[in-house]
């Protein structure tokens, strides 16, 4: 009964915390562009030129599936596989690329308002507004609100006066067709993206510009009018950047290949070769013998799309979106240059100018730069896993992404809108359940939004802390959701399963002491107080029923005799060890080392940095070995890997941001800089530098940037920190 109370409350729709509009306006406006691929157009003339031209757009909310091996017992989510498409409109103005959307929304069943800045690309005379639309149901709505010097305004909206071509003859197949859905995407270019085989011989060229005929196009349907509610974004757009290859070259085989130099979120645009004909084009994060690319990727997306160019170098491009480094281009006659392909990347906003960090190991330079490059190559409308495989938001992905995310920008708009997001779609394990009240903490201390904290307390204590399964013995027996301890399942150093895991009660303590944290921010002294008395029972529980005082260990479980790496490393991560026991427990995860995963190296380092072993946290980031940074580094990773090698994980992805903890235990551990009242008040400053001599560290914060450095010399430690308003980026130098 117990269990399916809280699958009952983790339904719970809310609202409140999101940012929304009237939608009187948009109520008014037609929705057109219907379902599948379709081309929509509309031309008109403009006697002068406005001083302000905004673009307002909504279009079909997004839509999950259920089907495939993520459905649960008990389903309380609609987070799983994307069914419908990822991206429902390219905008553009005069024939240039303006926006793409929109964000998915919070809260299921919502349309996200985009707003588009087109001042500078209207003109006197004929002017072309274009919709590039894959819809599922009624399609977009749109308006072009024109403002002039002398105070008037004008409006152009979405309507049947709009042009339409139906292109899904020419991208195939259409969105609608559903694709196999289970975690082997073999065949499909995987969730909320379909194969683009694009046939350019019936693509209709500027057909986004002035002067184009459209007189053979159909006037658009009307579909009706967007009648839910509707969020505003809060991150802003989508931003496009093109990538330009770093190396093209003619392999064996008579294919190209061409290099972006990094992992990019991005579609292809690409020139045709003069003669024209067909073109094969395959994607990859990962290169075989003689120069080809895996398309059929190790996590499944097949990347393989074949496109007919009319002859005369005519342009085309992909309308999703694709998670890779390498092309392979097969069938181009003719010479392949720069200037004739490229990626262009799609991510939200990013600031790489607010932190920097040098430090006397250039490796861990490196590293520290690896991490940071994957949150501003994998960010997109919220925290998620994987680009490719699943683009799924998970709890613990979050949670990791969301510390190395504020350790390199003070972007607390995406640690909200992710928290908020994670909240309304949670997933199937255990413990991620359990890492929402840990998020709702960081995001609280780094932002200082008590207003958020106070409309999300009541339920993180009912719905997440999960004290209430706790028996007579002050743990929980058994959990409403898989216990994962750790993933993939390779990495567990051998846990034992059974009654009262060791990990996931550590994670029912670790939530109860940041309950009483955040309870006394809210000034609930009886609620704090009372948190405080369940977490010290807590404590005493873990320690008398989970702690072998003959090892001086942690068991997994209650009538377990093994004692993993796990279930001390937890307990160490979360503060459970006695005073009394730390030095064995530090000597313990000394002599195990990074046997956990990615995913596990967060709650290592932590573990090491709060007992005091940064000496080994630094020697564990700086390791050389099979389970190392080092590693990535060595094959050629420019973002974090999901796994440590494929060995590990055969379907890994090679852009994984919960691989990024050295991005945050730098500041965390290394630089010992936390913060201890919200918004960084106040903030500790502790370094535990180990074997570095010598670093220096800009660490963005929503009170300014604090400029820390230490040096090591003779035996004694000199350090320093400066909190400036601005970022000096030759701090570090």
């Amino acid at each position: 009964m117990k269990k399916m109370a809280l699958i009952n409350k983790l339904t719970e729709r809310f609202y409140g915390m999101v940012e929304l509009v009237k939608n009187s306006v948009f109520e008014q406006v037609q929705a057109i562009g219907g379902c599948g691929n379709t081309l929509n157009r509309k031309s008109f003339n403009l006697a002068r030129k406005p001083i302000g031209a905004q673009l307002k757009i909504v279009a079909d909310s997004h839509t999950f599936a259920w089907e495939g091996w993520m459905k649960p017992e008990n389903p309380v989510s609609r987070n799983w596989l994307l069914g419908g498409s990822f991206i429902k409109y390219r905008i553009f103005v005069n024939g240039k690329a303006i926006g793409i959307g929109p964000f998915r929304s919070v809260n299921d069943g919502n349309n996200v308002l985009h707003t588009f800045d087109v001042s500078d690309q209207l003109q006197t005379g004929e002017n072309v507004l274009g919709v590039f639309s894959r819809g599922e149901r009624l399609g977009f709505a749109c308006i072009l609100e024109l403002d002039y010097a002398d105070g008037s305004q004008e409006k152009i909206v979405s309507d049947s006066g709009w042009k339409q071509l139906n292109i899904n003859a020419v991208y195939n197949p259409v969105c609608w067709h559903r694709q196999y859905l289970s975690q082997d995407f073999k065949g499909g270019a995987g969730p909320g993206e379909w194969a683009e085989h694009i046939d350019g011989l019936n693509f209709p060229d500027n057909w986004d510009q002035a002067g184009f005929d459209d007189s053979s196009w159909m006037n658009c349907k009307e579909n009706g009018t967007f009648t839910g509610d509707i969020e505003l974004p809060e991150l802003g757009n989508y931003q496009f950047k093109q990538i330009s290859p770093v190396s093209i070259e003619r392999t064996k085989n008579g294919n190209w290949l061409v290099d972006f130099g990094r992992e990019v979120f991005a579609g292809i645009e690409m020139t045709g070769p003069e003669a024209g004909g067909d073109v094969e084009i395959r994607l990859s994060e990962t290169l075989l013998e003689d120069k080809r690319v895996q398309f059929i990727m190790q996590t499944f997306n097949c990347y393989q799309d074949v496109w007919t160019f009319r002859p005369g170098g005519q342009k085309l491009a992909h309308f999703g979106l694709r998670m890779f480094r390498y092309a392979e281009i097969c069938g181009y006659e003719g010479a392949l240059s720069a200037e004739n392909i490229a990626a262009v990347t799609v991510n939200t906003p990013f600031n790489s100018q607010e932190s920097a960090f040098s430090c006397s190991e250039e490796t861990l330079e490196k590293i520290w730069q690896l991490c940071k490059n994957t949150i501003e190559y994998t960010n997109i409308d919220s925290y998620v896993d994987c680009l490719s495989r699943e683009r799924i938001a998970y709890e613990a992905d979050s949670y990791i992404n969301m510390l190395t995310h504020l350790a390199v920008e003070r972007n607390t708009d995406m640690a909200r809108r992710s928290l908020l997001y994670q909240i309304e779609h949670p997933t199937w394990p255990c413990e991620w359940l359990q890492f929402v009240i840990p998020m709702v903490y960081e995001y609280v201390m780094a932002s200082g939004d008590l207003q958020l904290l106070s409309e999300l307390y009541e339920r993180l204590g009912r719905d997440f802390s999960l004290h209430g399964l706790r028996d007579k013995l002050a743990l929980v027996p058994e959990f409403p959701q898989n216990v994962i301890v750790d993933w993939p399942d390779s990495q567990r150093d051998q846990y034992e399963f059974g009654q009262y895991c060791a990990v996931p009660n550590a994670f029912v303590y670790y939530d109860l002491t940041l309950l009483a944290e955040l309870a006394n921010l809210l000034g609930k002294d009886a609620d704090c107080r009372q948190w405080k008395v369940l977490a010290a029972e807590q404590f005493a529980a873990f320690n008398r029923e989970l702690f072998d005082q003959s090892k001086h260990l942690y068991k997994d479980c209650l009538n377990s005799p093994h004692n993993s790496l796990h279930s001390s490393m937890f307990a160490a991560a979360f503060d459970l060890v006695p005073e009394q026991e730390k030095e064995f427990i530090g000597d313990f995860l000394c002599r195990k080392g990074m046997v956990c995963s990615v995913y596990g190296s967060q709650f290592l380092l932590e573990a090491l940095f709060r007992l005091r072993r940064g000496a080994a946290a630094v020697e564990l980031m700086l390791a050389d070995g099979a389970h190392s940074w080092v590693e990535m580094l060595r094959n050629n990773a420019t973002t974090t890997f999901e796994a440590w090698s494929s060995a590990d994980k055969p379907n890994m992805s090679k852009a994984h941001p919960w691989g990024s903890a050295p991005g945050n235990q730098i500041v965390r551990g290394l630089f010992g800089l936390r913060p201890v009242k919200p918004g960084w008040e106040e903030f500790t400053f502790d370094p535990q530098p180990g074997a570095i001599k010598r670093a220096k560290i800009v660490v963005p914060t929503v009170r300014g940037f604090l400029h820390a450095q230490f040096v090591q010399h003779n035996g004694k430690l000199e350090k320093s920190v400066e909190l400036k308003e601005q970022c000096d980026l030759n701090f570090v130098k």
